[in-house]
């Protein structure tokens, strides 16, 4: 595998930390810190839905205006995702925010080609440079309102090795798998933000319960693979639009787990060196 350093983060919402720029740069340089010092090339990734709270949180705008609010939230993520990217000399999947997709013009500037929104993961190169801006293609009943995205730029050919990106539910459906691994995908990054109690008994086999079940379709994603060898499933917690997210993050291989969080709350750093 070309990456030499892996990094999972599992990260708690903290609506202090979305207030302004200097904050939320704050706490994503401390939530990158274990990266400082390992071997390149690095790989890191946050969670899905890491930078919806700017959209809620972040104060001095005050437009009631939903996509100027986005513009003014999607502004301060992208700018500091870059910084950290370069900061820490990383390829780094930024997680995901709710935002209409943005364009960049010469001429223009950063501009919106339409005023819907979607669940979009941003991937910057170590130089901070925006390689794609992925869109969550699977919605689940409280996104509904969003947008849905269409396939691409869903893999990501890096100096490091090609990289897959599917947001949370996209990563279940067999379809999206097949067809980033038939691309030549090695390494896929599947940020995640689920709204479902991790002890509940799942809905579809009460015999077994939520986590049990999420941990290994994990372990046995990658199974029988052409290139897939590598899983990072970041993980948001905490509260969100009156929605509660746990989950273990994990960085899996094919039927196997090799790092996983201790617990399905709380900030967490998965480190992996290869």
């Amino acid at each position: 595998m070309p990456f030499r350093t892996l990094l999972a983060v599992q990260a708690e919402v903290r609506p202090e930390a979305y207030r302004t720029e200097e904050a939320f740069r704050e706490r994503v340089f401390a939530l990158l810190e274990p990266l400082a010092g390992t071997p390149a090339p690095r790989l890191a990734a946050f969670p899905e839905l890491f930078g919806l709270p700017l959209l809620l949180h972040l104060e001095g705008g005050n437009s009631l205006l939903p996509w100027r609010r986005a513009r003014r939230a999607y502004g301060v993520f992208h700018r500091v995702m870059a910084e950290a990217a370069r900061a820490f000399g990383a390829y780094l999947l930024a997680g995901s925010i709710l935002s209409p997709p943005y364009e960049e013009e010469l001429a223009r500037g950063r501009f919106a080609r339409t005023f819907l929104f979607q669940n979009l993961a941003l991937f910057f190169n170590p130089e901070g440079r925006l390689l794609a801006q992925v869109p969550k293609m699977e919605l689940t009943p409280p996104e509904r309102w969003l947008k849905r995205g269409a396939f691409g730029p869903h893999l990501v050919e890096t100096r490091a090795g090609r990289v897959g990106v599917l947001i949370c539910l996209d990563g279940f459906f067999e379809g999206h798998l097949a067809r980033l691994d038939a691309l030549g995908a090695e390494v896929l990054l599947q940020p995640s933000a689920n709204p479902a109690p991790w002890e509940r008994p799942w809905p579809w086999d009460r015999t077994r319960k939520e986590g049990e079940v999420w941990l290994a379709s994990a372990k046995e994603r990658l199974l029988g693979r052409e290139h897939l060898r590598l899983l990072l499933n970041p993980m948001l917690n905490g509260r969100v639009l009156g929605l509660a997210f746990e989950g273990r993050s994990g960085i899996y291989a094919p039927g196997k787990a090799l790092l996983l969080a201790q617990r399905p709350t709380g900030d967490e750093a998965l480190l992996l060196g290869l």
